[in-house]
């Protein structure tokens, strides 16, 4: 495990604390790539477990900060909820993803670079670095997804796979909308294009001059064309609020691992439990160290939703999440289980067959949102920018 990404709350708000004291110059230093990446947050993984939430951040940060000094950090933490709610309310993009990567197959040259063997030095350092640590600044990840394009001319659906099974802070939404617009795919027009130019100017001197060779390939990129399809009109995001059962358990999963706070807190439930689905992890073929990440993560959920609920919360790996939650279910008579929605991705796929086979059982199924996220969620109907401009007026006026 890397000792940089945290990994349970209390890493995560020790991380929040430090990195608050440099929030300001956050706008100038966060393009840079440096070895350690002390110039951005790293709570990342911390969001995508949720762990620690979004409004957790943005609320500690203006706190100790006025608005105008941390704009853009605070754009950089809308982000991951502008990615989530662009992709909930169009799911049909990630359908076509994952059948996309059903006709797809590693060819040769795939692997190689996918192995740090490109033959250009810096982006298979990259490529080493994310393997071993599970993560890569933002920068990095654009600059390789490029070059895996628009250079190699790969299908940007195997590099997103690529990069899911490896970031610890890798989700559905923001990892697939990101190599969608690397891509060109996301907002006509505009794909990006890795340049020699630009690692030159944000790339550690001492990175630079380790990994130079082969970076005369990068002299001249040209685009390569995708076709252009117009992506769905967005559904709206309805509200859901937990409806307890006369007997109620809690199923808690990687997705938001924040419970304790969220509209589940103030239920009396009879049971928890907490899963990790290995049969997800194998068919999604996630690293080791991501599997080790997320059930540190879940372990640390568990404890926090114990203590909260004055429960026992057993941690259950199993294969079949479907058969493991009606067991679970069964065995404490639970008539309804209440849980925190998975937003799109591969849990969110389980999902059906869950509540199929908890139906069959004679059980409900009641998955909740936050409201919070529903309401930023349904302002991503178009780009960031625009976005961002609703969401900082809510965010300003106390409506999150």
């Amino acid at each position: 495990m890397c000792d940089f990404l945290p990994t349970n709350r209390s890493e995560a708000l020790a991380r929040l604390e430090a990195f608050l004291r440099f929030a300001p110059d956050y706008g100038a230093a966060r393009n840079h790539v440096v070895d350690g990446h002390a110039n951005v947050s790293r709570l990342s993984p911390a969001t995508r477990t949720r762990v620690l939430l979004e409004s957790e951040i943005l609320a500690a940060a203006r706190d100790r900060h006025a608005a105008g000094a941390i704009e853009k950090f605070e754009q950089e933490v809308w982000w991951r909820l502008y990615w989530k709610g662009w992709l909930e309310q169009r799911a049909d993009v990630w359908a076509e993803y994952r059948e996309a990567l059903k006709t797809l197959s590693w060819t040769k040259r795939a692997r190689e670079v996918a192995a740090g063997e490109s033959g250009v030095s810096i982006l298979d350092h990259f490529t080493r670095e994310l393997i071993e640590t599970g993560y890569l600044h933002n920068h990095a990840r654009m600059w390789w997804a490029s070059w895996w394009i628009h250079g190699e001319g790969l299908p940007w659906e195997l590099g997103a796979q690529f990069f899911l099974q490896h970031l610890r802070d890798g989700d559905a939404a923001s990892n697939t909308l990101s190599w969608r617009w690397v891509a060109g795919l996301h907002t006509r027009g505009k794909a990006y294009l890795v340049r020699r130019s630009n690692l030159e100017r944000y790339l550690a001197a001492e990175l630079l001059a380790e990994h130079a060779g082969g970076m005369e390939r990068l002299e001249s990129p040209a685009a390569r064309e995708l076709p252009w399809k117009e992506p769905p009109s967005p559904r709206k995001i309805e509200p859901a609020n937990p409806q307890p059962g006369s007997r109620t358990g809690i199923w808690i999963h990687d997705e938001d691992l924040s419970v304790e706070r969220s509209s589940l807190s103030n239920l009396e439930p009879a049971a928890l439990v907490a899963t990790s689905p290995t049969g997800i992890w194998e068919r999604e073929i996630y690293s080791p160290g991501k599997r080790s990440f997320l059930r540190e993560a879940l372990a640390d959920g568990a404890v926090r939703a114990s203590r909260h609920f004055g429960l026992d919360c057993p941690t259950a790996e199993t294969s079949d999440l479907a058969e493991e939650l009606v067991a679970w279910a069964s065995k404490e008579r639970i008539d309804t289980v209440i849980a925190l929605r998975p937003f799109t991705g591969p849990l969110a796929e389980e999902i059906f067959g869950v509540e199929r086979a908890l139906s069959r059982a004679g059980i409900r199924l009641n998955l909740v949102r936050r409201s919070a996220d529903v309401a930023a969620m349904n302002l991503a109907t178009g780009g960031f920018f625009g976005f961002w401009e609703k969401v900082r007026g809510s965010w300003d006026k106390g409506m999150f």
